[in-house]
């Protein structure tokens, strides 16, 4: 694929570790047919030396486009990835170089390459040898400020990325405060590849509203057991209490084709935020869900709760 070819605005679900797996990738697709899906944050070096991390990147036809977002810094790690990565398929390789996690930083991954811009131009560079996947760059503004993110922005762009997404926030700032886009517009005005925005976007209709002169938006943290926020409100009524509840089933058993009944009743609990919601006692309800320890007592509480009319409010 071609970024060129792809519908503006470009609407993506935004990569994130334990969420963006393939179940969820595909009741994203089932609800919206155009967004762009990334896999879940995966190291590269782990990619090349664990057959449990390349099964964790396995995904369905349904799911293009796709992209595969690694995490790493060596140029030949990222090349040998991404000879095996082409052959899976999929639409193109995504760079983290963003990830604020002292961890990941720590070990000079992440939004260190933000202050070792020679090694993320040699990534890029690596993986364009290496194979014709596209390549792009999930980012931020900068370390403690945006005055480096235009000359960070050109070099990515003359090493050979076709896209680049930034993070209205800083480094330092992680996840608090609120994502500041000004920067953003202003490095788009400085790039002819395309530049998507992340960072609080709500839904489809804020992501419009942000969206100014960039080609398009991510939805992260928003779209987590919320796949409906992909779809344009003025076109898409509000999905009703059982369509929430049916999609959640659907996500559930999706799920339990990868993970263990035990297993997928507790990592499905991040879903259940936003799946249930918008009703009386909603938060009750999510409680109990989460207390489930068998398949029957989980399926049972969701048709109690399908049975629960109207719905009252969205604060749940």
């Amino acid at each position: 694929m071609s970024w060129a070819d792809v519908k503006r605005p470009i609407v993506c679900l935004a990569p994130m570790d334990g969420i963006t797996n393939s179940p969820y990738r595909q009741i994203v697709r089932r609800i919206n047919k155009e967004v762009i899906l990334f896999s879940e944050f995966t190291s590269v070096d782990g990619f090349l030396r664990s057959e449990l991390v390349r099964k964790r990147l396995k995904y369905e036809p349904c799911e293009h486009p796709f992209f595969i977002q690694l995490f790493g810094n060596s140029p030949e790690n990222f090349a040998n990835a991404s000879k095996i990565i082409e052959n899976f398929g999929i639409s193109g390789v995504d760079i983290n170089m963003g990830c604020p996690s002292k961890k990941i930083v720590n070990s000079q991954h992440g939004s260190a390459l933000m202050k070792a811009p020679e090694t993320a131009c040699k990534i890029i560079d690596s993986i364009r040898n290496a194979c014709s996947l596209e390549v792009s760059v999930k980012t931020r503004l900068g370390w403690k400020d945006e005055k480096n993110l235009i000359q960070f922005g050109k070099k990515l762009e003359s090493a050979g990325a076709s896209l680049i997404t930034i993070h209205g926030r800083t480094y330092d700032q992680a996840f608090r405060g609120t994502s500041n886009w000004e920067p953003i517009y202003e490095l788009k005005s400085n790039l002819s590849i395309p530049v998507i925005g992340n960072g609080d976007v709500q839904d489809y209709n804020h992501g419009i509203e942000k969206i100014g002169n960039l080609d398009g938006f991510m939805i992260g943290r928003a779209a987590i057991g919320n796949p409906w926020c992909f779809l344009n409100r003025k076109q898409y009524p509000e999905p009703t209490l059982n369509d929430r509840i049916e999609i959640a089933l659907e996500h559930y058993l999706l799920f339990r084709r990868i993970k263990e009944e035990i297993v997928a009743l507790r990592e499905f609990r991040k879903y259940l935020g936003n799946y249930v919601s918008g009703f009386k006692n909603a938060k009750n309800w999510r409680v109990r869900l989460m207390e489930c320890n068998d398949e029957k007592d989980f399926f049972d509480c969701l048709q109690k709760i399908k049975k629960i009319q109207p719905i009252i409010t969205f604060a749940g």
